[in-house]
This record gives structure tokens, sequence and C-alpha cells, in this order.
């Protein structure tokens, strides 16, 4: 026990707070100063200008902190009672060599002496390096503190909280709340990401915003509102007037459309049962993983007219991913069609867990969507194209951006075309797990390798193009998204992550948070008593922040961080693959024939501003004219909501936060938990992933619940899964395969006929082609004590 924080421990906190506090970096949490007179007494400077900034320090040293180790052990503070705070610090500027001229205290605070997890908080010539600076030379000679204290000001600090989250969304949305609609809005925060922004500060930008279009800027609050409602409806699509759909625009007929008569049938067509079950649309929303939507998203049961007044629409509800389609009048047309949201849609946890939280827009992990099109294809043939294309290998992930099957939409399109052939042998992209668009305001660049510019709008609205793949009018329907993609990019943009359900799931231990944003905006990785062995990326300080952005306020208002404050939470760093070590087949697709081909693409804007080389500020930002000598890798994205969005990396690959942060603990081969079947119905259902709070969800390693497996035979996910050194499993064979020709992982596939090939997707095998787990390794430097202060951390944002 160290309870006795007094003496021992006094002479102790401050060479550990600055040991080992929390990165190694010039940057500091500036105070907001109440101004005022020069302090009259050496005990008035202590209370209003040093113990405030020792709660920075008492973050992590105290018993049990992050500073609670050897090195830190040297200076601990009292976590509650700060009587002893001048006390402690008196001890442990004298057990620390006073001043020889300057203390090591002042030393290690300002970065002058290194390591110190905790960064350099004091830098040389801030206010509080000169606070603490004549303070100890009061300690020193108490009989010219006077004439010291005479040389700084006076006034209070108070320090800005370390806890604090805006939940992603765009700053143009909060800067909006409450305010008329005649306010005028501020520039895009994003457009400030240009060469030179950020240099020699903490948080590290290379990832690039391009303007693509000249109408980005709504002009006043009321105009982004309108955009975000007339948004909505194209992209949530969930039975409203003008909802958008798989390649029909808004209009109220499309060729994939199918009736709903058909979709009643599924329960005898498709699932063979004997009666249809009175919780038919759970069951659909399960098998395929997608969510009943959280509005009024009605359909026709048998014999029911959708126009009835009394049951507008129909009685049944459909799941997030269909819609049905309504004339121009309002009228329903019967008519089904799906939507983005087959991959953007999902859920967590129940609404009543929590604003914000059930079903949602913009997350995944839940849907099949190949299973969805297989469903579909022996109902109504026209959806069977996307049966034979599959679009996911495992449930709760997709092949969003497989460019061999992209280039179809544009096919037809005659300047694009011979660079569509041209890439039919280049890598497929494999699994991925599509990114939360609670995140799309926070970036300059989108897809995980930051290959084309946020301001990209165009492929937003891609799945809806209308009239692919035939065109018969390419320029309309090319207008149509031109017409409408800064409505729904403004939808996309307004929307906000959950916050953490303290009432479900805990309460957060707000000490060890507070460790945890020391330690992520300052902890440097690479500091040299570290050893870590993968290579230092390129500027920042090395800390998690360095990649993934700023956001608690003491750092976002410290300009050692950010140029300003308008920069929080963005993230706009592409690490180089040799450095981040995830899976490389996603980055191996967006090869340099691809990024050539997309020189002639549409939707890579082949009709935008052009560089010197001659190719488009927006196309296929993996094109070596365009990204110079940025080296290659995957952008770390924004962590707003970062609890709900497993599971990790661009794959899909990692369970939970633990294992993100300690590689060493994450399965080979594992399956999420799923629901139970009803009663009666035990296998002859399939039932979609656990995804409520209460059952599914790991509190305390931060993702969902799931079983480890054992390699062995079954079926194909169980084939070959050992990892055979010599390249001669049918595995390795296959990724020979789809490493030259990115269509065939899409049309190398068994037809899915049986529930018991729906229930082996669920499987997560590591050792399949692009869904290594590999990578993010320079966390195995981090202490267990450091990991748990980062994730509770990372609950609060």
């Amino acid at each position: 026990m160290k309870t006795q924080v007094g003496l021992r421990v006094a002479a102790v906190l401050l060479p550990a707070l600055l040991l080992a506090a929390c990165g190694e970096y010039s940057g500091r949490s500036n105070g907001v100063s109440g101004g005022g007179n020069s302090p009259r007494s050496m005990g008035e400077l202590f209370s209003g200008q040093v113990q405030p900034r020792l709660d920075f320090c008492r973050s992590c040293h105290i018993d049990g902190g992050a500073g609670d180790v050897e090195d830190g052990q040297d200076f601990m503070l009292h976590p509650t009672d700060k009587s002893q705070d001048m006390a402690l610090l008196r001890l442990s500027w004298e057990r620390l060599g006073r001043n020889n001229p300057t203390s090591r205290i002042l030393l290690m605070a300002s970065g002058q002496e290194t390591p110190h997890s905790g960064g350099a908080p004091w830098p040389v010539g801030s206010d509080a390096y000169k606070a603490m600076d004549v303070l100890l030379k009061c300690f020193e000679d108490e009989s010219a503190c006077a004439g010291l204290l005479s040389s700084i000001g006076g006034g209070a600090v108070v320090e800005r909280p370390l806890l604090g989250s805006r939940r992603g969304g765009h700053y143009w949305f909060d800067y909006c709340e409450g305010k008329p609609d005649n306010t005028e809005v501020p520039p895009d925060p994003r457009e400030l990401v240009t060469p030179g922004v950020n240099a020699g500060k903490a948080v590290y930008m290379n990832a690039w915003w391009q303007t693509c279009q000249e109408d980005n800027h709504p002009g006043t609050c009321g105009e982004l509102r309108a955009r975000s409602e007339r948004g909505y409806p194209l992209v949530a699509s969930d039975g409203e007037v003008g909802a958008g759909h798989f390649f029909g625009g808004n209009y109220p007929t499309a060729f994939y459309a199918f009736d709903a008569e058909l979709y009643n049938q599924m329960w005898d067509r498709v699932w063979k049962l004997d009666a249809r079950p009175q919780n038919f649309d759970e069951l659909v929303a399960e098998r395929w993983g997608m969510p009943l939507s959280p509005t009024p998203n009605p359909y026709p049961l048998p014999d029911e007219d959708p126009n009835d007044p009394l049951k507008p629409g129909g009685s049944g509800q459909l799941p997030m991913g269909v819609t049905q389609l309504r004339n121009e009048d309002g009228s329903w047309t019967g008519k089904l069609n799906v939507t983005c949201s087959i991959c953007h849609g999902g859920g967590v946890g129940d609404k009543g867990d929590g604003p914000g939280l059930g079903a949602m827009y913009g997350t995944n992990s839940l849907s099949d969507i190949t299973v969805m099109f297989s469903d579909l294809a022996r109902l109504a043939p026209q959806q069977s194209a996307l049966a034979l294309i599959s679009q996911n290998k495992v449930r709760g992930t997709g092949n969003i951006t497989n460019f061999q099957l992209f280039g179809t939409l544009t096919i037809t399109d005659v300047p694009g075309l011979p660079g569509y052939l041209s890439i039919q042998t280049q890598p497929s992209t494999g699994t991925e797990d599509p990114p939360v668009w609670w995140n799309v305001g926070s970036r300059s660049a989108k897809f995980f390798d930051g290959g084309q510019v946020m301001d990209a709008k165009r492929i937003e609205l891609s799945f809806h193009f209308p009239n692919t793949p035939f065109h018969f009018d390419m320029a309309a329907d090319k207008q149509w998204i031109l017409d409408h993609q800064q409505d729904s990019d403004a939808w996309i943009m307004s929307l906000k992550s959950p916050a953490w359900p303290e009432n479900k799931l805990g309460e957060i231990d707000t000490a060890l948070a507070q460790q945890g944003a020391i330690l992520f905006h300052s902890k440097d990785l690479w500091a040299a008593k570290l050893n870590n062995p993968v290579p230092k990326p390129p500027g920042g300080n090395g800390s998690c922040a360095s990649c993934h952005g700023a956001y608690s306020p003491r750092f976002v208002h410290d300009p050692a961080y950010l140029d300003t404050p308008l920069l929080e939470g963005i993230a706009a760093n592409i690490v180089p693959i040799e450095v981040i070590g995830t899976d490389r087949r996603r980055l191996d697709g967006n090869s340099q024939l691809v990024a050539l081909a997309a020189r002639s693409n549409w939707f890579a804007y082949n009709d935008g501003e052009k560089n010197e080389n001659g190719v488009s500020l927006c196309a296929d930002w993996n094109d070596t004219a365009l990204r110079g000598d940025r080296k290659l890798g995957y952008l770390a994205p924004p962590l707003y909501g970062v609890w709900a969005t497993a599971p990790y990396f661009h794959n899909g690959a990692v369970p939970n936060l633990w294992q993100v942060l300690q590689p060493a603990d994450r399965p080979a081969i594992w399956r999420r938990l799923s629901k139970p079947a009803p009663a009666g119905l035990e296998g002859k259902v399939v039932m979609g992933f656990d995804s409520a709070l209460a059952t599914g969800y790991d509190s305390t390693d931060i993702g969902w619940k799931y079983e480890t497996l054992s390699c062995g035979v079954g079926s194909m996910p169980f084939i070959d899964c050992q990892d055979d050194p010599d390249g001669a499993t049918i595995q390795d064979a296959l990724s020979l395969v789809w490493a030259n020709g990115g269509l065939a992982w899409n049309l190398i596939n068994a037809p899915i006929l049986t529930d018991a090939q729906v229930e082996d997707r669920k499987v997560y095998n590591s050792f399949y082609y692009s869904q290594d787990k590999g990578g993010h390794e320079f966390t195995r430097v981090l202490t267990d004590q450091e990991r748990r202060a980062l994730i509770e951390y990372m609950k609060t944002l």
C-alpha cells in the first residue's frame, strides 16, 4: 500500500510526473489566465499559478496511475488531498538536486530532458514554465522571492478540461446550433488541410484538401439545414418521397425494383417454412443483418392496398437497406428496391439504451449483403446480378471499393472504357469494414488509403446512380448526381456518434480517462527507452494523436498541437504501410494502373481542374502524379464514437480495442456471437449477430463478444486455415488468383443455397486473402495500465 503519499511520494512525483506521466513533445496545455497584478507571496504564486497546473501531473502520478511505475514513483501526488501539494513538490525538488542551475522538474516538464510520457506541458518561455521557475527559485532563496515575484504576471490559472468531445459530425452544424437561418456559415475547417498545415506540430497531416466543385459552401445556416433535410431521404431511404434506391436515383420506378408480393413469399420460397411466421419482418432483418428501420418504412402485406389511408404504405416494416418506392404525389407503388444502407446501415444496442443507439445510419458490422442478394435473386431475377457478383465473404464486411466492379458504373461511358479494361488483372481490394459516416466531417480524404479527397462527392451517390449500367442518357444520369450530391453530403456530415451509455455499460472512470487523454496526446511510442522495432513515422510527436488527431480541449487549444482549434478531431495522416503494417491487399488493389484508369473516369473528375501533369486534382491520390513522394499507406481515421465501431482495422480483423493495443491477444479465427432463434424456430432460421449491449457487448475490452475457433475440416472458412510457410494451401492458391484478377474475388464463389452456408459466413478467418490480423504493432511498447487508460479515454470520444 502506498497511501502515505505525503513525504515518500513527495520527492518522487515530479520526476515521475515528468518521467512517466503520460509523449515526448514540446506541447503544452495552456491555461486561461485571469490577468491582474503580480503575486504578492510565494503562497499566492503557488495557489494561483502552479497548483492548478499540477492537476495535469495528478492525472497520472497517483497510486495505480499511469505514472505509478519505477521511474515515476519518485514523484507521486495525492489523488484528492491538494493540501499536500506544496510539501510534496518541495521534497521532490530537493530529491532531484534542487536548482542546478535549473531543476530537473523544469527540464523534464519542458522537454529539455527526456523521456517523459506526459510530454512537455511547460515549454521554455511559457507562463507555466516561468511560474514554476520563480517558485523553485523562491524555494532556493526566500529572501529574493519578492523581487522574483514582480517579474511575472498575476491572476489565477484556469486549465481547460482534459475530457470533452464534439462527437463527430461537421463543424458547421455545431456552429449553426441555435442560430437563426440567416446566420452566415464560416469557411470549412477542412480546407485548412493544405501543404504546410501543422508543420512541426504534434499532430501530423499529409492528406491534403482539394476543392472539387464550386457550390460547396451553403452560405447560411438555413441553407445548410435545408440541404441536410433534402439529403435525408436520398441516403437514409426509408420510404420517404424521393428516397434514393439501387441504380434508380430517387425516381418512382427502376429496372431493379420488384413487387412487394415477391418479398412476402420469402418465408416459403427461400426459407422453406411451413407457414409465414408472425415475426417475419424481424426474421428478415436478422437473416440479412439489417435492423428494422428506425422510422416507419412500410410495405404491403398480402392482399393489402399500399394506398389504404388506414395503413399508408402497408402494415409491414422493412429493414434498413430496403425501401418502397413512391410517386411524386406521395402515393405508394407497391414496388421495393434496395438502398445504400445495405452496406452503411447497422445497429448498436437498442433505442432505449440512449440517444443515437439502436438502428443507426452510417455504420455496419452486421449485414451480409451477398446473402440478401442471393435470397432476392430467387424471388426477383432482376436482383440476381449482385448475387452472382459476391460483395463480401464475411458477415459484417463488404468489398466496397472493388475497382473492377466499380468500373461497371460507367462502362458505357466511352472515354473511360479503355482504362476499365486495362485493370482486370489488378488485385482485388478484398474484405473491408465500411467506415462510419459520423467521421466524414472530420476527414480531408476518403477511403482507407486516402485514394480520393473528401470533396470528391460524386462517388457518394454511386449506388443510386440512375439506369446503371444501361445509361441511355448518360448526361442526364450524371446530372442527377450533380443535382443531389451537396444535399446527400450535408446530411451525412450532420450525423453524430453515440455517447458511451453509462446506464447500460457502466460509468466512465474519469480519473483513468484523464490519464488516457494525456497518454493519447503526449506519449511518444518511439521514445528512446521503449526501443520500438517499428519504423518511426514521419512528423508528429509519436503519440496516438499524431495520426488520429487531437480531441481533448486541453490539447486542441495548445498551439504545439494544432495551428488552430478549428482542426479539432480532423485526422489527415496517411501512415506509410511499413509503419501501420495492416493487411496491404486493400492498398495493392488501388495500384498505379488503377490510378491511370481513374484519370479517364467521371467519378474521378476527369472533367475537373488538372495539375501540371495533366491529372485531375480530384482523381486517385495514389497516382504518383498527384501524391508525389508521399509513401503509400492507410489513412488514420478520426476516433469519434470509436467504442461503437468494432471490429477494428480497415478489414475488420480485430474484435476489440484491447487487441488493437495488444497485438499478442488477437484471435486468428473467430466468430461473433449470434442471437438465439425464437422458440419453435431453432435450426429453421438464421439469426444475426447479437447487437444488444447487455448480452453482446464486451464493456471491458470494448468490442462485440466472440468465440475463438480452432482450425479444422469443415465448410469453406475452415479449409486449409493453417499458415503454411511454403504457400501450399488452397487459400494460398486462391490468393494468387485474387491478387491477379480483382473480379475473381467476386465471381469465384459457391452459390448460397443452405442455412449452413449462411452460418459459415459468420466466421472470420485471418488466414484468408485480405483478412490478416497484423499491424498497429507499435503499441506493443505500452504497459497494460497505459492500455486501460487509453481505452477509458476512448470511451469519452
